[in-house]
């Protein structure tokens, strides 16, 4: 379980407050913006974002660990140091085992042209964000494992320590949860309870281990997958735009 600090600083509180206000300031402005880049640039528009993306997530981040390393914090609040050897082994193991069946069935779907309208389909809220060229494929790997680590480190980590100042454990991972699916409601709001799940599945992945590190191996593995998807199902025909 994750160790209560109740001493949270003005940090901590901004912190939380951006969780809060960036998603609603990307749904409502940057979100509709990308849309336009895309349709009038895709090639550059589609790399640019993620750029955004890719230092939009790792400078809170490090920013977070900087200021707990400085407050000499425990590293085990946030779920990175402190892990049971054995439960930590367990779980990459499983973690793995999941990665690969994940490669399985894109390679099933990809394997059946008769699936492929279908997972076309399934993804079309997310069309704007897959690669569509070699080199688009090449950012969103790294978009994919920045996801993973910090997203992880602050939803997983940050949010459910932030909340048990004031709740329980199970309330604490419900509630951070409910804002990793508001934090992709850019994609639409039917996305949100999904993602709601996926972050609820991932907290279960952390409590089994006691650790955050197989959940960021598994978030990683899940965003790259979904990429390596849409790429097969929407990238460039041109042997030199998309590879």
């Amino acid at each position: 379980m994750i160790t209560p600090l109740t001493n949270h600083i003005v940090f901590d509180h901004l912190l939380f407050a951006m969780l809060l206000v960036l998603p609603l300031i990307e749904w409502k402005w940057s979100w509709p913006r990308y849309r336009a880049r895309v349709a009038a640039d895709p090639q550059h528009a589609r790399q640019a974002y993620y750029r955004r993306l890719l230092l939009g997530e790792w400078i809170p981040t490090l920013a977070l660990l900087v200021m707990w390393a400085a407050l000499h914090r425990s590293w085990s609040a946030l779920r990175l140091a402190g892990d049971p050897p054995l439960r930590l082994g367990l779980g990459l193991v499983y973690v793995v085992v999941l990665i690969a069946l994940l490669v399985f069935q894109r390679r099933a779907l990809l394997s059946r042209p008769d699936r492929r309208a279908r997972v076309r389909k399934a993804l079309a809220y997310s069309e704007l964000l897959m690669p569509h060229t070699a080199t688009e494929r090449r950012l969103f790997w790294a978009v994919s494992a920045t996801a993973g680590f910090c997203e992880e480190i602050f939803f997983r980590g940050f949010l459910t320590w932030y909340f048990l100042a004031w709740m329980g454990p199970i309330a604490a991972v419900i509630l951070a949860s409910v804002l990793f699916g508001i934090g992709h409601v850019y994609l639409g709001v039917a996305q949100v309870p999904k993602t709601a799940m996926v972050g609820l599945i991932l907290a279960i992945v952390v409590s089994l281990t006691g650790s955050l590190w197989p959940a960021m191996l598994l978030h990683a593995a899940v965003d790259w997958n979904s990429g390596e998807l849409g790429f097969r199902l929407l990238g460039t025909n041109d042997p030199v735009a998309g590879g």
